[in-house]
């Protein structure tokens, strides 16, 4: 074995997967511009066994590091060793074989095969708040890997990504407005029997009505800005709107009965989805805005068709017979209820009505 003169070492676990040994090592955060040193981004794709950096993506982990100082959580980055290593363990014995220190020569590049992106966002935080230096990361470590191999690794490690549901994350999250809405529906039997947890969408065989991610966006459509600390008094306010929306939508009082599904209005009604929500929560911030008597303005609703066969709905929030979630659709379905109830359009509404019908008639 070519002995190491001068490296970097590690305090390491080894292990091993397919009869290959791996190591794990907890980096430094300051260390990693150090380590990683070779941007594999500059070689044709033959050549490399990773994507081209998308430098898009690195703004939005630096702030999740920076607005979540003291709670941000990383999986490991995972790298291959191309050059001399060594694993010096700290005794004979079973246990001891796999602890000790794994020394990478200082001519050995490394490559990271997993994580690049993850890197770079924490390279460029370290320079905003310099007392991450001395946190750390885990890497694990491959050795001996020819190009074919790392390239089966990238491959292998990104074969069955999963990203977690829009509402799951919502559920989990800690930010103001998700803890406001989970909260709203938690506190609430109806919108515990409305309102799936976990899922954004919903089948024809679910029996909730709406996602969370649903409710938790028409929520800040209702409420505007949810901060640390504004969101506490505005729980009731939200959950008040909610439970008089309920009131006065006897199709979501049968779900809430459990006289029928969820699935069973989404084929035929435009207030089983998420953009009526939204337009719901567009128009709650404009009646909780403007009129003290918007408990009264809301029982209106019982007389709207809010079949998605109502041709007052096609091209708002019904494309094509298909329902379109988009902001527009929601703006332009709570300008449509807003009429509906008799409420005074604003400005900016009369404008994009009058937009709407002209692009309807082909004018």
């Amino acid at each position: 074995m070519n002995q190491i003169v001068s490296g970097t070492s590690f305090p390491a676990i080894r292990g091993t997967q397919a009869k290959t040994e791996y190591y794990i090592v907890m980096c430094p955060l300051k260390r990693l511009s150090k380590i990683f040193t070779l941007d594999e981004g500059q070689l044709p794709v033959d050549q490399r066994a990773q994507r081209i950096i998308n430098e898009e993506r690195i703004p939005d982990i630096t702030n999740y590091i920076l607005e979540s100082r003291d709670k941000y959580v990383f999986s490991a980055l995972t790298a291959c060793i191309d050059g001399i290593s060594e694993f010096v363990a700290i005794g004979s014995a079973k246990h001891e074989q796999k602890i000790g220190t794994l020394i990478i020569d200082e001519d050995a590049e490394i490559y990271i095969t997993d994580g690049q992106h993850r890197n770079a966002a924490i390279l460029e935080a370290l320079q905003a708040d310099p007392t991450l230096t001395d946190e750390t990361i885990s890497v694990v470590f491959f050795t001996n890997k020819s190009l074919e191999e790392r390239q089966r690794i990238f491959k292998d490690l990104n074969l069955y990504p999963v990203k977690t549901d829009s509402s799951l994350s919502i559920t989990y999250d800690d930010k103001p407005d998700a803890i406001l809405s989970k909260t709203v529906i938690f506190r609430s039997e109806q919108l515990t029997k409305l309102v799936h947890m976990e899922k954004s969408n919903l089948g024809a065989r679910s029996k909730k009505l709406i996602s969370h991610s649903a409710i938790n966006k028409a929520t800040k459509y209702l409420l505007g800005s949810i901060t640390k600390s504004n969101y506490e008094s505005l729980i009731p306010i939200a959950g008040e709107f909610w439970h008089e929306v309920i009131n006065n939508m006897p199709a979501w009082q049968l779900v809430c009965n459990d006289k029928a599904s969820g699935g069973e209005f989404r084929d035929e009604a435009i207030h089983a989805h998420a953009v009526t929500f939204h337009a719901f929560g567009l128009l709650g911030r404009d009646l909780l805005k403007n009129d003290l008597n918007w408990r009264e303005v809301l029982k209106g609703f019982e007389q709207i068709n809010w079949s998605r066969n109502n041709p007052d709905w096609a091209g708002r929030c019904v494309v094509n017979k298909t329902m379109t979630n988009t902001r527009k659709a929601a703006e332009l379905t709570c300008i449509k209820i807003k009429t509906y109830l008799n409420i005074p359009l604003t400005d900016k509404e009369q404008v994009a009505e009058k937009s709407f019908v002209e692009e309807r008639n082909g004018y």
